[in-house]
């Protein structure tokens, strides 16, 4: 037997002075009698030098003292009585997605309350058992492996937090049951979860499963009022240049309706837009808003911070706020580099939303820091990538960035094309011919476009950018007499915009780790929206760094670059916190046959219910006496 309250033993101390009430001797006052023959045995007490008397058996003390006893060991707590065999294993797996940092009605997380369950299985570990943490975020992680150190399982219990988006359930299940497998006969798969999915799913296990739903214990329904969409799209005018409409969409979860306060602010300038509109209950709100966002003095898109404030009960707070590049960006730098071909050139300058520029591959060598845009590479190539987006046309070596060319092909034929990668929207390439093409030979790329005998246009994605790689000359083919030539180089563009709207950090789920491109060995620091630092040392290029699930803008130092990233948990179906994720037929069965006697129980009830017996008993005898 354990107990969760040990130090409510203590109690057991009031027996000291339960005995000594029966032991001392009663005080005599004084009286004036005609005769001391009926007092000779007072006298013989007052003559006595100790003022203790022998303790006589006495009914009303065994019971007065077992009453003690009992209070005593029902206020510690006493688990594990018959619950779980010797040496039996646990394999706890929480649920961490966004849904479970919603607040209960004391105020307390889902995460929190199912931290204290956990608590209390940790407690209640039988002699020679272990316990291991599987934390079922988008992927399952064994945060700490079967163990029997009850500190080291408490610190990384303690040190489990929301990663945000969905949880695999299902995947973390078989893991811990791959675990468990010649595991001790009672040991278990213990599930945490709030259920705050749709479908259904099927935990199936090789070992006893039980399935705790993590939810409001005073039975509150939960409710909700999320950001659920946001967007930005430019709408100049002759009058207002610099016009932007504003989307967003709100959703109210729940029974009652809510009157929301949306606003739009901008970092530097402050609030730019607000509404105030009344959603009802379980029902979403379309939202337009128009505001002027010019660009700042460099240029460059500020972010878009989205907000809403409502009187009405609100559970989840990680979804009342989403970050958004700005399209108040004007231009995009476009470096050539080289003799490139003047179709491409034409292209570039025929767009208002580039800012061009030439240079060589001499002067970005003398360059200490890395150029932000869209770097177009012609003929030669540098040995290494440059971070960020690139392109690479008619290349003249014999290898660009790891992937190799084969020899030029002359009049070749394109036969199949990517139609629905972004780079290749609206664009076709039949009846486009090429003088010569060289195909790129390397498992490395994506193809785009495709030869009989490899691709001829392809895209290499890296940890801290990517390149499109055409290998033939533009010039020498009739695709630039055609529309979608000018559309290609336009998607490739939208690409490198969107790149630095998000901050240079690719954008991903809430609660992700930031993918931060920088230089081999520099460190990186990191900002939170919430105010913690993080920080982080690159390898291969890529700086990855473990950061909270919060929305808003990441503040990143990457080697003297100052860059930002943004997360938003924009997921309809991890705002609505109503327990909805079915269980399958098979999972059912394992969780009724695992809740009897494998379940750690506390046995203070038994206490409980025996003291309240005693007190019955001693009053009953007491009353007799009477």
């Amino acid at each position: 037997m354990r107990f969760l309250s040990p130090l409510s033993l203590a109690w057991l101390g009031l027996l000291v002075p339960l005995v000594l009430l029966y032991v001392l001797k009663r005080r005599r006052d004084e009286k004036k009698v005609a005769s001391t023959m009926l007092w000779e045995q007072a006298l013989e007490d007052l003559r006595a030098e100790s003022p203790f008397k022998r303790l006589m058996p006495n009914l009303l003390l065994l019971l007065q003292a077992l009453a003690i006893i009992f209070a005593a060991v029902a206020l510690a707590r006493p688990v594990g009585v018959g619950g779980v065999p010797d040496g039996a294993q646990i394999a706890v797996v929480i649920d961490t997605s966004a849904s479970m940092a919603a607040t209960h009605g004391d105020g307390t997380t889902r995460l929190a309350q199912a931290k204290r369950r956990v608590r209390d299985l940790i407690d209640g570990l039988p002699p020679g058992g272990a316990l291991m943490i599987v934390s079922a975020g988008g992927e399952p992680v064994v945060t700490r492996a079967l163990s029997r150190d009850r500190d080291a399982l408490f610190s990384a219990l303690d040190a489990l937090e929301v990663e945000g988006g969905g949880s695999d359930l299902e995947e973390a299940v078989a893991v811990s049951s791959e675990r468990l497998r010649d595991a001790p006969s009672g040991s278990r798969v213990v599930v945490l979860t709030d259920r705050a999915a749709d479908g259904s799913i099927d935990l199936a296990a090789t070992v006893p499963l039980t399935l705790i739903s993590v939810v409001d214990e005073g039975g509150r329904e939960p409710e909700n009022t999320a950001i659920v969409s946001a967007d930005a799209h430019p709408r100049a005018t002759e009058e207002s240049p610099d016009r932007t409409e504003l989307f967003l969409r709100v959703a109210r979860f729940g029974a009652t309706p809510a009157d929301v306060f949306v606003t739009a602010r901008v970092e530097g300038r402050g609030l730019v837009a607000s509404r105030r509109v009344t959603i009802a209950a379980g029902e979403t709100e379309s939202i337009l808003m128009t505001a002027d966002l010019p660009p700042d003095p460099d240029g460059r898109a500020a972010v878009l911070t989205f907000a809403i404030e409502s009187d009405a009960t609100d559970d989840l707070a990680l979804d009342d706020l989403a970050v958004i590049p700005s399209p108040a960006a004007r231009r995009v730098p476009v470096f050539l580099v080289g003799d490139a071909p003047s179709s491409v050139r034409r292209v570039f300058r025929a767009d208002r939303g580039v800012e061009l520029y030439a240079t060589s591959l001499e002067r970005l060598a003398q360059r200490e820091e890395p150029l932000t845009g869209l770097v177009v590479y012609a003929g030669e190539v540098p040995s290494e990538p440059p971070p960020g987006p690139s392109m690479v046309i008619a290349p003249t070596e014999d290898a660009v960035f790891g992937a190799t060319l084969a020899a030029a092909v002359e009049q070749p034929e394109i036969i199949q094309w990517a139609e629905t990668d972004d780079a290749l929207r609206f664009v076709s390439f039949a009846d486009v011919h090429l003088r010569s093409a060289r195909p790129i030979e390397s498992s490395s790329v994506t193809s785009l476009a495709e030869l009989r005998s490899g691709p001829v246009i392809a895209r290499q994605v890296r940890s801290d950018g990517e390149t499109t790689l055409v290998s033939f000359d533009p010039d020498q083919t009739d695709w630039p007499r055609r529309p979608s030539f000018v559309v290609f180089f336009r998607n490739v563009l939208e690409s490198a915009r969107q790149r630095l709207r998000e901050g240079g950090v690719a954008a991903s789920a809430l609660g992700q780790p930031l993918r931060v491109p920088v230089a081999e060995g520099a460190e990186v620091e990191v900002v939170s929206p919430s105010g913690r630092r993080y920080t982080a040392v690159s390898r291969g290029g890529l700086a990855v760094v473990d950061v909270d699930a919060v929305a808003g803008v990441f503040q990143v130092d990457a080697d003297g670059r100052s860059l930002h990233a943004l997360r938003n948990l924009l997921n309809p179906e991890e705002s609505e916190l109503r327990p909805r994720l079915e269980i399958a037929e098979h999972g059912e069965e394992l969780v009724a046959r695992a809740s009897g006697a494998t379940t750690p129980r506390e046995s203070w009830p038994y206490f409980v219910f025996a003291l309240l017996l005693l007190i019955a008993i001693e009053a009953f005898v007491s009353t007799r006496r009477a």
